[in-house]
């Protein structure tokens, strides 16, 4: 038969996933010990706690829950930012404004970065640059021959 956790031992878990405490701590907020009993008593008591594997899996699974939560709301914090960055570029009242919004939906998916900058050097050439690079690659190849 496969038994639940209990109530003090969520609480516990909880306090050590969401409120980072220390176990000893968690153990005397969840379990609310007497107060005369010795430091070192709670503490082996938090450990006793602490070695549970559903308590282990239950601190696992508030982490998890807790880091998918945070992400989500990343991403709807990134999504209202751009959405208004966007409306701004669109319908503001300067020209600052505008360019200035568009700088940052730039921003925000690299386009100013290294990858997207042009070389100073122009993917055209003259005809006279394109025969010096033919006759240079001829001469390679020529006298590499021999």
């Amino acid at each position: 038969m496969r038994q639940k956790i209990t109530s003090k031992q969520f609480e516990f878990a909880r306090l050590i996933a969401e409120e980072h405490i220390t176990s000893s701590d968690a153990y005397r907020r969840a379990y609310k010990p007497n107060p005369l009993a010795k430091n070192k008593s709670i503490h082996e008591m938090a450990c006793r706690v602490l070695t549970n594997i559903k308590v282990q899996s239950m601190i696992r699974s508030i982490q998890i829950k807790r880091a998918e939560q945070n992400k989500m709301r990343e991403i709807r914090r990134e999504e209202f930012v751009l959405n208004n960055l966007a409306k701004e570029a669109i319908h503001a009242d300067n020209a600052n404004s505008r360019i200035k919004a568009l700088e940052l939906l730039g921003k925000s998916i690299s386009l100013f970065s290294g990858k997207y900058k042009k070389n100073n050097k122009s993917n055209f050439t003259t005809q006279g640059e394109t025969i010096l690079e033919l006759k240079s690659k001829l001469k390679k190849l020529i006298y590499d021959k021999d």
